[in-house]
């Protein structure tokens, strides 16, 4: 008894497993190999399997291979002479929907850092701030991968959902790989739910201790800056001093213990300063927008992301008056011969940079959105000015006099 050649449509089963393919093709005779109904073979069956059946059963086995070869080749020009090319495409990627390698290192790598974190805990050594940090940024090297493969699922969602079967038959095999593809999709989502939340809650911890220590150097470099103003005053009166008098000697010792003095005190500042650069902002800006977006963390974190926007508020601040603060000590420091003028544009970079910010950010996201783009668009809007106008509110405020 030997397999038709003719493909039969109607009576799709669930097919076999290629597990359970190589374990037929080992304990089958050749004869039974034959007989192997085409309708439950696995999909993708890779041709080197030949070499893992017994040396008695090849042929058959390669004969069973080529039935099945020429089976989805007419089944393939079947359905696009019913539904077009890119219907077929979309069944393809439906069907290969699983065997994304992108996601599975992606979710792989969230879960390395929970059992890392999870053993730091327990040993009571938790990972230091540079090596979480690193972890985050190699996980979000993947995001984009991952939400293209997701921007592609939900098209292929659309692409056949929008099908209208021929027959009883085919509705079933749609709606069996439109099933596949939402649960793909809604897996990918709340994979990219998790590692939101799992970063905002790690950056959040990061970001505090940072803020707590600005404001405690904050406090110090207020007394050091006091000091300053009057050490410059003392300077200036030194100098005065040494074009009126003939001991000019003992005045320029002054002057020189006055200069080290200025000297020391803004190494002191620079020192305990905490430092926030472009790549903190836009780490934490990310995490807040990511989150923000997500509908799957706005109702567990909506306290969180509180909390970590006036974080943010802060460290934009503070970002903002070191630019300004930096520009100010070069064009007064009596040792730096620099344009001042050229010095305050820095105080213009804060406003730039999340302008710039956002609209790279809706860039990436028109990228990879479908209809969902404009709604997302219009909240970056929002997001956006919220932020740029709390900024100016703060940054007033700091600047009113105690």
């Amino acid at each position: 008894m030997t397999t038709s050649n003719t493909p039969d449509f109607s009576e799709e089963k669930q097919p076999i497993t290629l597990k359970q393919f190589i374990g037929l093709i080992k304990k089958l005779s050749p004869a039974e190999i034959s007989a192997l109904p085409l309708n439950i073979m696995p999909a993708n069956i890779p041709a080197d399997i030949v070499e893992q059946a017994p040396a008695a059963s090849r042929a058959a086995v390669e004969d069973l291979l080529l039935a099945i070869n020429a089976r989805h080749l007419k089944k393939r020009i079947a359905d696009a002479e019913c539904y077009g090319d890119s219907m077929v495409l979309a069944m393809d990627r439906a069907r290969n929907s699983c065997a994304s390698a992108t996601l599975h290192i992606f979710k792989n790598k969230i879960t390395n850092l929970i059992k890392l974190l999870h053993i730091a805990k327990h040993k009571n050594k938790p990972l230091s701030e540079e090596s979480i940090i690193s972890r985050i940024v190699s996980i979000n090297n993947l995001l984009i991968d991952a939400r293209s493969e997701n921007y592609s699922m939900t098209l292929t969602f659309e692409k056949l959902s929008s099908a209208q079967p021929r027959s009883e038959h085919d509705k079933k095999r749609f709606n069996a790989l439109i099933k596949r593809v939402k649960n793909v999709i809604e897996t990918t989502e709340n994979i990219l739910g998790e590692y939101c939340i799992l970063r905002l809650k790690l950056l959040s911890n990061i970001i505090s201790k940072k803020c707590r220590a600005i404001e405690a150097n904050e406090k110090l470099s207020g007394r050091y800056q006091k000091e300053l103003l009057m050490l410059r005053e003392e300077l200036d009166r030194a100098r005065g001093l040494w074009s009126r008098t003939v001991k000019r000697g003992a005045i320029l010792a002054e002057e020189k213990a006055v200069q080290n003095r200025i000297q020391e005190l803004i190494n002191e500042i620079n020192a305990r300063e905490t430092p926030v650069c472009e790549n903190d902002l836009m780490l934490w800006l990310d995490t807040i927008v990511d989150v923000s977006l997500n509908k799957n963390c706005q109702s567990h974190m909506a306290e969180s992301l509180r909390t970590a926007r006036i974080s943010l508020y802060y460290l934009l601040n503070h970002f903002c008056k070191n630019q300004e603060q930096s520009a100010i000590q070069i064009a007064q420091n009596p040792f730096i011969q620099v344009d001042p003028e050229q010095a305050i544009r820095y105080m213009l970079l804060s406003e730039q940079f999340i302008l710039d910010y956002f609209t790279r950010k809706k860039n990436e996201k028109t990228a990879w959105l479908s209809g969902a783009a404009a709604n997302k668009i219009a909240q970056l809007d929002e997001l956006q000015e919220e932020i740029l106008a709390e900024l100016k509110r703060t940054t007033q405020s700091s600047l009113q006099p105690a």
